[in-house]
């Protein structure tokens, strides 16, 4: 059987995930990664190479950086011949004349039911939005943002729980699962496509998850809304509020449904923060008691609700 030569645009450990299981499937051969380059990491700033590439370096796939740079994609051309692309969380607008010139197109995978949530934080949003199902979408890559036709889709159940964290990596493993067979089906020309319906797209942003909006006032916002932001923005940008001059990042908030506590805070203000029995809460704008159970001061180490109270116990209302 003759393999299907890949050329794999990636680069986070999304991506990492993706490759490792197309490489480990006989049907496949990876014969060129096009990825971000080496780039400063941590306090040190240590120029250091992708995941991505420290796997192709000790397997022998070869690895290429276009930098966004036409003249490089022109050169991959030239360098690669594959039978299919296939697109992972790369990081680049890629021209759209390099998404037609391999064999069988160029394939990409995305995080929710197209055509919703076209763009680039699909996980992010629904969270947001209170979805109940996302999925993943494996579409043929055209000129327009995530507007190709469907090879197929996969749904998943949103946890009342999940954050963007436990959500994508559930996505990512399903990702693993499906997508060798999807591709070699296609490849072989197994899949009729399915069209998106232009007119029931919507669309996200990656300013729909920048620092700014990730601010909560207990004061403006209800408790609904909160949580949202609370799992959307874990682990990043990481949802936070002011206590006073103090910046804090919110990691995980509970609704109470203590009735005494409630009872016992019921003249407590609205985003005023308050703790009884070593835990501490805060009051929403729908009137609603939050327990805040994971917590990081900035400036400071991630902490446990406790260490905040025993820092701030003068400026704390106690119940």
């Amino acid at each position: 059987m003759e393999k299907i030569k890949i050329l794999f645009l990636g680069s986070n450990w999304e991506a990492l995930h993706t490759l490792k299981v197309l490489f480990e499937d006989v049907r496949f051969s990876i014969i060129g990664v096009i990825t971000q380059p080496d780039k400063p990491v941590g306090r040190k700033q240590e120029i250091l190479p992708t995941e991505i590439k420290l796997f192709c370096n000790e397997n022998n796939i070869p690895v290429f950086h276009t930098l966004g740079d036409i003249e490089r994609y022109k050169e991959a051309m030239s360098i690669f011949e594959p039978d299919v692309i296939l697109c992972k969380s790369f990081g680049e607008i890629i021209p759209d004349f390099f998404l037609s010139y391999s064999k069988h197109g160029a394939i990409n995978v995305h995080y929710s039911l197209l055509p919703k949530y076209r763009g680039a934080v699909p996980i992010q949003k629904a969270i947001l939005d209170g979805a109940d199902i996302t999925g993943i979408s494996i579409v043929k890559m055209v000129a327009k943002l995530d507007a190709g036709p469907i090879l197929s889709q996969h749904t998943e159940q949103i946890l009342e729980n999940d954050t963007n964290q436990s959500l994508r990596e559930r996505l990512v493993k399903l990702t693993g699962e499906i997508l060798p067979d999807t591709l070699y089906k296609w490849c072989n020309g197994e899949i009729i496509t399915t069209e998106q319906d232009d007119s029931k797209a919507t669309f996200c942003w990656q300013k729909d998850i920048a620092k700014e909006v990730a601010e909560i006032d207990f004061t403006k916002l209800d408790s609904i809304t909160i949580d949202r932001m609370t799992r959307a923005f874990i682990p990043w940008p990481v949802a936070w509020f002011m206590y006073g001059a103090i910046r804090i990042k919110l990691f995980a908030v509970v609704l109470l449904n203590d009735n005494e506590i409630i009872q016992n805070a019921k003249d407590s203000k609205i985003g005023e923060l308050f703790t009884t029995q070593n835990r501490l809460f805060v009051k929403s704008a729908d009137d609603k008691i939050l327990e805040i159970t994971d917590l990081q001061e900035e400036g400071k180490n991630r902490t446990k609700p406790i260490d905040f109270i025993n820092g701030h116990k003068k400026s704390l209302l106690s119940i």
